[in-house]
């Protein structure tokens, strides 16, 4: 199985390689993303409108703790702006669940700190 913080790297590779069907099954059918989202080819939608304006470069991992059937993950995550050609940086916590024997994304909160002088 592959381990929760994996799965958000792997989410990079999938943004730089346009790969939405693999993002879109990263999620728990329980999600946030996945209400708002109900099929693949509505975030493909969404995701060929989002690609032309952000572009996520690279996470770093600062805090993994899994309890069981579930986990949390604290991470920074830099985002490329491409309209103004600038590093938006976030820090983010995502909120695993195992769901069918595999770690999928069930909440996601991103606080950007592009605002605030860091």
């Amino acid at each position: 199985m592959i381990k929760a913080e994996n799965i958000l790297q792997n989410r990079l590779e999938y943004f730089k390689n346009k790969d939405y069907e693999k993002i879109f099954n990263i999620y728990s059918h329980n999600s946030e993303f996945r209400s708002y989202f109900e099929s693949s080819d509505k975030y493909g939608e969404y995701f060929n409108n989002l690609i032309e304006m952000f572009m996520p470069e690279s996470i770093e991992i600062y805090k993994v703790l899994y309890n069981n059937e579930s986990a949390e993950i604290l991470f920074l995550e830099k985002i490329r702006d491409l309209k103004e050609n600038k590093l938006v940086y976030c820090y983010s916590k995502s909120y695993f669940v195992l769901e069918e024997g595999s770690w999928k994304i069930l909440k996601e909160i991103r606080e950007s700190t592009l605002n605030k002088g860091i």
